[in-house]
């Protein structure tokens, strides 16, 4: 985490928030994640029976002396599965993306994809406070304490695709030397939504299952957010369907960029 707690945010260049997002050890942890709309019903009362459901608050130690405060929202969504988000107060960040949410009895473990991908494994204790480690560049421990209900913002589901655009997509940017092999993955759900994140690679950096949000296809024109990193793309894919060609807005200057199906 370095010496401080450090955010995911607007980048002049999608090469720099995939740079930001892949400098921690926790990266290429990540699997491809559907993040949807199911809202959490209301929490259990505040008590340890409650189990790991609810508002968290702790306070992240780094390298350094100073701390963060951030916030976890745990709940079970309409189909009994784990859900989460997290926020940072003094930033008024919320619905900050969180993955491959595992809860197994008193266990928590989690991966905060927009805290440099951190991974979180939490224990539920007697007291009802939940301790553990934070992995980032280093581990550090950490303890949650519950404050409320849980409130889980999650990434609004995008419609469904086309077979054309459906499956897995490569792209590259930056210079040659440096240059970051992107992937697009875009997978249709039985109740007509898409799942689709992105990965990036190169020589010294991972970063798998990134969200992508607002997908948005009308016919040859593809559209879609990186929610990491705060940038778009818009494209138009060929009559073949072998190609988007577009350009990425994640700055003051746009960057051309060619989707290219595997």
């Amino acid at each position: 985490m370095n010496r401080k707690l450090k955010l995911i945010t607007l980048c002049s260049t999608l090469l720099a928030a995939v740079a930001v997002i892949a400098i921690t050890t926790g990266c290429g942890k990540g699997k491809e994640t559907h993040v949807g709309t199911d809202v959490a019903p209301p929490a259990a009362p505040l008590t340890t029976e409650a189990g790991p459901a609810g508002h968290w608050e702790a306070d992240i130690v780094g390298d350094g002396p100073r701390t963060n405060r951030v916030t976890l929202d745990l709940a079970k969504n309409g189909k009994s599965e784990w859900i989460a988000s997290m926020g940072v107060p003094s930033e008024n960040m919320t619905g900050m993306v969180v993955t491959d949410v595992a809860v197994n009895g008193k266990s928590v473990k989690f991966v905060a994809v927009e805290l440099m991908m951190a991974s979180f494994d939490l224990t539920l204790g007697p007291d009802g406070n939940m301790k553990g480690t934070v992995f980032g560049h280093s581990a550090h421990p950490v303890e949650f304490k519950r404050t409320g209900e849980a409130k889980v913002e999650l990434i609004p589901a995008s419609p469904a695709v086309s077979k054309e655009l459906e499956g897995d997509w490569e792209a590259s940017i930056g210079p040659p030397n440096g240059a970051f092999q992107l992937a697009f993955h875009f997978k249709n759900q039985p109740d007509n939504t898409v799942a689709a994140t992105m990965d990036s690679r190169n020589a010294n950096l991972n970063a798998v299952g990134m969200p992508l949000n607002d997908v948005k296809q009308t016919g040859q024109k593809v559209e879609f957010g990186i929610k990491i990193g705060g940038g778009s793309f818009q494209g138009t894919m060929n009559k073949e369907g072998t190609e988007i060609a577009g350009q990425l807005n994640a700055g003051p200057t746009p960057t051309p960029l060619t989707l290219r199906k595997k």
